[in-house]
């Protein structure tokens, strides 16, 4: 199951950024989909998966699987299952130059910013 679990990680961070994040965006990238997952591996998938989490999902891509993005999706993807999680619980990220609706959610909390992306978690959760 670790395998698929991987493999669904891998996936959403080559197309949620691997072409132009840098490595502790997507670690911070993982940690979401591992909370979002209850920081199980075996919900990863279903998390990746479900309706209106990731757009990509929708259409997905396809995958240059010589790039060097695949690469570094698919080995931070079997590292981050074995990370602490430094985000304080983050659930949601998105990229600088977008302004979700969400963002303004009183609920929500700045996490930190990794790399090309603002991370957020429940208020009050560290």
């Amino acid at each position: 199951m670790i395998e698929a679990a991987v493999l669904c990680m891998a996936l959403n961070l080559y197309h949620e950024g691997a072409k132009n994040e840098s490595i502790d965006g997507l670690f911070a990238i993982a940690q979401v989909t591992l909370n979002r997952a209850k920081r199980d591996p075996e919900k990863v998938c279903d998390v990746v998966f479900a309706p209106h989490q990731f757009a990509w999902t929708q259409k997905p891509p396809a995958i240059d699987k010589a790039s060097i993005a695949w690469r570094n999706a698919q080995s931070v993807a079997k590292l981050a299952f074995y990370q602490k999680d430094f985000t304080g619980g983050a659930d949601h990220y998105h990229a600088f130059y977008v302004a979700p609706y969400w963002k303004r959610d009183t609920r929500l909390e700045v996490a930190g910013l990794w790399g090309n992306h603002a991370f957020y978690r429940p208020r009050g959760k560290k």
